[in-house]
Parts: C-alpha cells; structure tokens; sequence
C-alpha cells in the first residue's frame, strides 16, 4: 500500500493522482454537506431540448453525452469513474512499463490509457445508467407536481440550493428546489412547491405543514 503511494505521487503519476484527489475532496465536501443539495442532480442531468439534443451541442459533445450515458448519470459520478480507471491504467502502465519514470514513454501511453480508461466508464456506468432512468420515472407532470409537499433532505434549502422528496407509489422523485431570497428550510421541513423555473431547471418552494389524510 505504501508502496502504491508512492508510486501515485511520481512526475508521471501526478497527471491521472491530481484529478483523482480532487473527485475525492470533492466527495468529502458533499457528504459533509459543503456542496448544497445539487451533488446528484436527478431532476433532469443534462439540458435537453424539445427534440431531446443538447442545446448548442457539437457532434464531439453530443458523441460524448452518449457514451457517458449523461442523459441519465450524473456528470459527478462519470467524473469519479473516469478519474478513477484513468488513475488505475496510468498507474499499471508506468509501473510494468516506465520504470524509468520517463516523460516521453509516459507521454506515448496517455492516449491509450485515456481510450482504455473511457471504455472500462463506459461499461461500469450501464447499471447506472439503469438505476437512475428507473429512478426518474414519475406518476406525476411538473404541472402536476405543484401544490404537492415533500421533505427536505438536504441540510437546508435556500435561493441557492436544495432538494426535496416526493413520495409517489414507486420510488420517490428528488427534486431540486430553491426558496424565495432570504427564506430558509431546514432538513426535514415538509416544503410545498408552488411554481418551476425553466432557466435553472428547478422548483421553488415555501415552508408548508403537513396535511392530515
């Protein structure tokens, strides 16, 4: 292990090691909640429009939406992946292969252990890919979504960030919201959604009470 350390931080590793720490710090932010409620964006990942295509998009961009599946997947998990696997090959290819540490073989191996790397994310993201179009699926409109009450389960929603669930009779919808400037939710709070907002893709709410069945 301490070995595979050391290896990480040579000249030639730190290309594939610096991004891999920085998905990790990333990571760390979002769990202990630095990051807001917009970590995993399931409301909508990419900005489609009425024809399902990128806005604006290239055929390199559109290319690479679709391999990435990031229609469906979160571009923080395809990240994570990527950085990963890249990490990895660069990692075995310098150390069965470089043991020289020279820049110019490292140099020759890049754009092989970048193909390898967006294949083996390509594959490893299939049964995400699965999970989160099952996960999108709803009983329910946008218009048909306002008026409804859900709970707050990031740490607070305000005019930046913040999401919210809805329970339906499948799995339950995890919206992006925001509040008005100045409000404040806080976990847990039951959040009524009273209008959407196509320029930023998400819901506003107000504090709400729950309703009695």
């Amino acid at each position: 292990m301490i070995e595979v350390l050391q290896e990480a931080f040579w000249g030639i590793n730190l290309i594939a090691t610096i991004p891999l720490l920085v998905v990790l710090i990333y990571w760390i932010l979002a769990i202990v909640g630095f990051l807001g409620g917009d970590v995993l964006h399931i409301d909508g990942h990419v900005d489609l429009d009425a024809d399902g295509h990128l806005d604006g998009a290239t055929g390199l961009l559109k290319g690479l939406t679709s391999l990435f599946h990031l229609g469906d997947v979160p571009v923080a998990i395809v990240g994570t992946l990527l950085s990963l696997f890249f990490w990895m090959t660069t990692m075995i290819t310098n150390h069965y292969f470089n043991e020289s540490q020279s820049w110019l073989i490292m140099a020759a191996w890049f754009i092989p252990n970048l193909i390898v790397s967006m294949i083996i994310t390509r594959i490893a993201l299939i049964p995400f890919a699965k999970l989160f179009r099952n996960y999108d699926r709803t009983e329910f409109t946008r218009d048909e979504l306002i008026g409804r009450i859900g709970i707050v389960t990031t740490l607070e929603v305000n005019d930046k960030s913040g999401q919210v669930e809805l329970e339906q009779k499948g799995p339950p919808i995890l919206l992006n919201v925001r509040c008005h400037p100045g409000a404040r939710l806080g976990k847990g709070d039951a959040a009524k959604i009273i209008s959407f907002n196509q320029h930023n893709d998400t819901f506003l709410v107000e504090l709400s009470k729950w309703e009695k069945h």
